[in-house]
Parts: structure tokens; C-alpha cells; sequence
């Protein structure tokens, strides 16, 4: 059965997918964006395109096992909560990594919006949606 904390956390997670669908649409649209090659890499002028590419197949799998997880509702089992949590936590913190490593944390207001509505709304959502009682 459907408890009131299991249909918010369903349309909160879902939310936070839904948020990150322009960041996820940026970064897909760069795999073949001309902009993107660098003459000077030491692995080839299409090596940040391979990059682009190979992060797109991991936010595939990561929102797939969100979406999944959304789907199997309430009798979702802490297997797979624990792989939602996984994966809305890697998503999350790969949106983030620019801060540390460049010092850049989004290239614009609307990118750091997105971070945040998107790690807002998967960190809220995945927390209503963990297994409580017996579940546990």
C-alpha cells in the first residue's frame, strides 16, 4: 500500500530526475559539439568527447536504477533502496566535482540552479523512500 511518505518520495526523486534533465541534455549534446575537441590532449583531440560520452552512459544507469526503484514502489526492498541511494548519491557528487577539482561549481547561475534543484530533490526523495519496520 501507498503511504502519503512513499507517493512524496516517489514525486520528489522524480522531480530531482526531471531537474537534471538540461544538465544531462548539456552534456549529451557536447559528444559530438565540434567545441569540445581538444587539439592538444595527450590522448587525442577527441578524448573530452569520449569523456562526455562515457559520463552520459553512466547517468543512464544511474537515473535507470533511480526510475527503477521509483517503479517498484512500496515493496522495494533495502537492496534496492541502497542501490538508489548509490546511485543518486554518485550522480549527485559527480554534478559537484568542478568545485573541488577546478574551483568552478557550475559554469552558470542556471547550471548551479539545476545542481541544487536536482541534488535537493533526489536527496529528499530517496530519504522518504527508504524502507522502514519490517522493511528494514
Amino acid at each position: 500500500m501507498r503511504t502519503a511518505r512513499e507517493i512524496a518520495g516517489a514525486l520528489i526523486t522524480t522531480a530531482g530526475m526531471a531537474a537534471a534533465a538540461p544538465s544531462v541534455w548539456q552534456t549529451v549534446t557536447h559528444i559530438t559539439d565540434e567545441t569540445y575537441r581538444a587539439p592538444e590532449a595527450r590522448h587525442g583531440e577527441g578524448h573530452v568527447q569520449y569523456h562526455m560520452a562515457r559520463e552520459a552512459l553512466i547517468t543512464a544507469g544511474a537515473v535507470g536504477t533511480l526510475a527503477i526503484g521509483v517503479l517498484a514502489g512500496p515493496g522495494r526492498g533495502r537492496t534496492m533502496w541502497r542501490g538508489m541511494a548509490a546511485a543518486a548519491a554518485g550522480f549527485t557528487a559527480a554534478m559537484w566535482s568542478g568545485g573541488p577539482t577546478t574551483g568552478v561549481w557550475a559554469p552558470n547561475r542556471a547550471a548551479f540552479a539545476i545542481h541544487v534543484a536536482s541534488t535537493t530533490g533526489l536527496t529528499a526523495g530517496i530519504l522518504l523512500l527508504r524502507p522502514t519496520g519490517a522493511d528494514r
